[in-house]
């Protein structure tokens, strides 16, 4: 069955079983909308094709120089062209969300925005831990355990903990003092979780020396812990004043 039927040819040379030929093919034509895999021939303003290549249901324009998209078979949806000239082409992005592509294109893309979302897009106590933005390095007091404690191993042991409530990084500082009994130095340092992370501190003082450390790479739960121990011949080593500081005010559990 052709698409259409060749008007132009004319009358005169058509006999009427031609005719009735003709008749019958452009009826079966415009009942399938003309369809086929390439454009019909001798198209006119108005009509329809269904291109069986792209799977579209297509309209001759206006002007008989293009044919318009009208469905899409393949997607079950009209083209996103023209989804896009009838629609707004723009999706405005609200507070705290950003917006990239076009409908046009038929790739929009929304996502949290720089900056984050604000407080007022967000329900009470739905924050958790791993969601809060990690402590910087400061002197803003977090936490301290001032209380002393003491011990006379020669290996290191954990003589001061804080839990975290974040991660981030922090200035950490303790008081290192020898208590009494030998006069050799006694030691201490800054574990995370039972592992040390800090630099190794020493003194023979018995007031005591206090040292501080930024130390980053720490995360919600963590440990901060002081460990201390004596020299191989004995003493005591006492470890105080455990502060933990940050440049963003936040509070801290002692664990």
């Amino acid at each position: 069955m052709a698409q259409t039927y060749n008007d132009a040819v004319p009358a005169s040379t058509r006999d009427a079983l031609e005719d009735l030929t003709a008749i019958r093919n452009n009826f079966a034509a415009l009942k399938s909308c003309f369809s086929g895999a390439t454009a019909p021939p001798n198209p006119v303003a108005g009509m329809w094709w269904y291109d069986t290549t792209a799977n579209m249901l297509k309209i001759r324009n206006e002007a008989n120089d293009a044919w318009l998209n009208v469905y899409d078979f393949a997607n079950g949806r009209a083209p996103l062209a023209l989804l896009a000239t009838n629609c707004s082409r723009t999706v405005v992005a609200g507070t705290g969300v950003s917006v990239a592509g076009n409908l046009a294109s038929g790739n929009v893309t929304v996502a949290i925005a720089s900056g984050g979302v604000g407080t007022t897009q967000l329900a009470d106590s739905s924050v958790s831990q791993g969601k809060m933005v990690n402590y910087t390095a400061g002197d803003r007091l977090l936490i301290k355990s001032v209380q002393e404690t003491t011990a006379t191993l020669t290996t290191y042991i954990a003589l001061k903990q804080i839990r975290l409530d974040r991660g981030g990084t922090l200035r950490i500082s303790f008081k290192l003092r020898r208590v009494g009994g030998s006069l050799l130095p006694v030691y201490g340092r800054v574990y995370r979780n039972g592992s040390a992370v800090g630099t190794e501190r020493s003194t023979t003082s018995v007031s005591g020396d206090t040292y501080t450390q930024d130390i980053s790479g720490w995360s919600a739960g963590d440990r901060i812990q002081v460990y201390g121990r004596t020299s191989d011949y004995g003493g005591t080593v006492g470890v105080s004043e455990l502060r933990v500081s940050c440049g963003n005010w936040y509070g801290l559990v002692e664990d």
